[in-house]
């Protein structure tokens, strides 16, 4: 079991780090340097997080029939050839289509590498299992901004005769050689075996499903106050996370490394403490501890807006991470505990839903946002660009008060 974790693991951090290059690093850089128009920053984010939202489930299934090995090996393999085709694309919509492509490969993916933890580790086993996936992911999300952005730069400045726009290019083929990397891992480290500890009615941790709207629907009767929750706040997290790095980049007059530099330090942390923090909720109550991790990141966000500068990115977005992996586990185990065991996949599947698609509303506004002017509110300036990360103060402190008054002991 422990050479399967290890394998799962190195699969996840890989194929993260590679989707993070491509959708967070490498994709906004990309457009802005060929001169299109920034709302196809947003409709490229947008036309990925549908694909993989909606082929979740099916892909889910179909790994149930065919075996999950075979869909790890696939995500990865169309991606690597996505992100070798991209730096040859310069037409708007044939960027949007590549990135559906890459939709399809993250869902192909996901739901067969969740789904071994399931399927391979005994229930008693399983939470530290996800926790080891989580830093994985959480260290793809960390040094993803850094590589991508770091290997651009340098081409720009060690390459000779390549142009800044071509320098662009170089993170591409970067995420291409881990996307390579993560097919070669899970070729050689997967076990194409059946599971020893699979039980189909378990809809626990080692799962993680598409879009199901039978199950949205049905529980929104139910738990109507949770799913807003979940909307609200993932609608804010779409809001910015197309635009975040072209953002400060303008804003802080950074290069891509110095913008993957001020990230490192902040993402690192919060996935070493990820953990700990995460089993808080069953030493403060879980109530008390998404109240309180969803109000530190209210509070962090709207200081952050209204003091800027690359100082407060390092403690202020230290300090949004942390109050997201203190809420996060709670409110996922909160919602798991107030229903019906044999209504806990529906129930979570429900929220997963809520999640994607505040993400996605998110997103498909961002483009219209980010256009804005400055705007004066009072005494206080949104700067030019700057509405989409106003919004996603607002939709947090909206999530901040859902929580205050809808979650009890």
């Amino acid at each position: 079991m422990r050479s399967l974790l290890l394998a799962i693991v190195l699969v996840s951090g890989f194929a993260e780090l590679a989707y993070v290059i491509v959708n967070i690093s490498a994709m906004p850089v990309y457009i802005n340097a060929l001169g299109l128009d920034v709302r196809w920053i947003s409709a490229c984010t947008t036309a990925y997080l549908v694909i993989e939202g909606v082929m979740k489930s099916p892909f889910g299934l179909l790994g149930d029939r065919v075996g999950r090995k075979k869909l790890i090996l696939i995500g990865p393999a169309v991606s690597t050839v996505t992100a070798i085709l991209t730096p040859f694309v310069h037409n708007p919509y044939l960027l949007v289509g590549l990135r559906v492509l890459d939709g399809f490969g993250a869902a192909a993916l996901w739901p067969s590498a969740f789904s071994l933890i399931g399927d391979f580790v005994p229930e008693e086993k399983r939470a530290s299992a996800m926790s080891l996936f989580n830093v994985a992911y959480l260290m793809g999300i960390a040094l993803g901004p850094v590589i991508g952005g770091g290997i651009n730069d340098w081409a720009f400045h060690h390459v000779h005769g390549l142009s800044l726009h071509a320098s662009k290019d170089m993170s591409f083929y970067v995420a291409a050689l881990f996307f390579a990397i993560t097919t070669i891992s899970a070729m050689v480290f997967i076990p194409n075996v059946r599971a020893s500890h699979h039980d189909p009615t378990d809809m626990g941790p080692g799962v993680e499903g598409g879009f199901n709207f039978h199950d949205f629907k049905m529980m929104l009767s139910r738990m109507p106050m949770s799913l807003l929750m979940a909307f609200v706040t993932f609608l804010g997290i779409g809001l910015v996370m197309a635009y975040a790095k072209v953002f400060a980049m303008e804003t802080f007059h950074l290069n891509e490394t110095r913008f993957g530099m001020l990230l490192i330090g902040p993402a690192l942390l919060i996935a070493a403490s990820s953990i700990p923090l995460g089993t808080l909720g069953d030493k403060i109550g879980k109530g008390f501890a998404i109240k309180l991790g969803i109000g530190i990141c209210a509070v962090s966000f709207w200081l952050l807006i209204m003091f800027p500068s690359e100082l407060a990115v390092i403690v202020l977005g230290t300090l949004l991470g942390v109050g997201f992996v203190i809420a996060f586990p709670a409110w996922m185990a909160q919602v798991s505990s107030d229903c019906e065991p044999g209504q806990r996949g529906a129930t979570v599947g429900a929220v997963g839903t809520a999640q994607g698609i505040g993400a996605i509303v998110g997103a498909s506004l961002s483009g219209f946002l980010y256009k804005l002017p400055a705007y004066h509110i009072g005494i206080a300036i949104i700067p030019a660009h700057g509405m989409p990360f106003l919004g996603c103060a607002i939709m947090l402190a909206l999530s901040f008060l859902i929580a205050l008054f809808s979650i009890k002991k």
